[in-house]
């Protein structure tokens, strides 16, 4: 089963150092993330507020969610770049006719 996670939140300083403080988070979690089924991550920002942030992160397995999202070192590297903690929801494939 495919699973996406969404993480949204709003950015902590400009968006020039919040992408500086991205392009490092991802830097050091991506080898992990891919090691434990993330098999791709999509970073976006609100045409109309600059400072939300949107990212969505595809998975083939829950565990390796459940242990990436849950690990205290991510809530830390999340402070980094967000005001507070950003929202995160899990999503599953529905197996619907998709495009």
């Amino acid at each position: 089963m495919k699973y996406i996670v969404v993480v949204r939140g709003k950015l902590k300083g400009r968006p020039a150092e919040a992408g500086s403080a991205h392009d490092e988070i991802v830097s050091k979690v991506s080898p992990v993330g891919k090691s434990m089924g993330n098999t791709s991550h999509q970073a976006y920002l609100n045409t109309q507020n600059g400072d939300e942030f949107l990212a969505i992160d595809f998975w083939d397995n829950m565990e390796g969610i459940q242990k990436l999202y849950n690990d205290p070192n991510l809530a830390t590297e999340f402070a980094k770049m967000f005001d507070e903690q950003p929202e995160v929801t899990i999503w599953s494939d529905s197996g619907w006719f998709q495009f």
